[in-house]
């Protein structure tokens, strides 16, 4: 899981944190790293926008190759729908 984290994080920056379970880190170098690409893209921003995914590109690949290798626990509760046959029916009040 933690290769796979390390190559998702080398094309997206934050995503594959996720993978390794830091969610807080990943919403941050998601959020770091779109900023930067809005500095690239106004251009003027560039001096700001280049270095800050230049770090947050790094910041996500660390964290990915840091991360302890446990796996991402799913749990899914399977919750059964009403019987409708099963349902009593109370005649209406007269």
């Amino acid at each position: 899981m933690k290769v796979v984290a390390i190559i998702v994080n080398f094309f997206i920056p934050g995503l594959g944190s996720f993978f390794v379970g830091k969610v807080g880190q990943g919403i941050a170098q998601l959020l770091l790293y779109i900023i930067g690409i809005v500095f690239v893209l106004t251009g003027i921003g560039a001096i700001i926008g280049i270095p800050l995914c230049i770090g947050v590109w790094i910041w996500g690949l660390v964290t990915a190759a840091n991360s302890p290798g446990q796996p991402i626990q799913v749990t899914i509760v399977h919750q059964a729908a009403p019987n409708p046959l099963q349902q009593q029916v109370t005649p209406p009040k007269r």
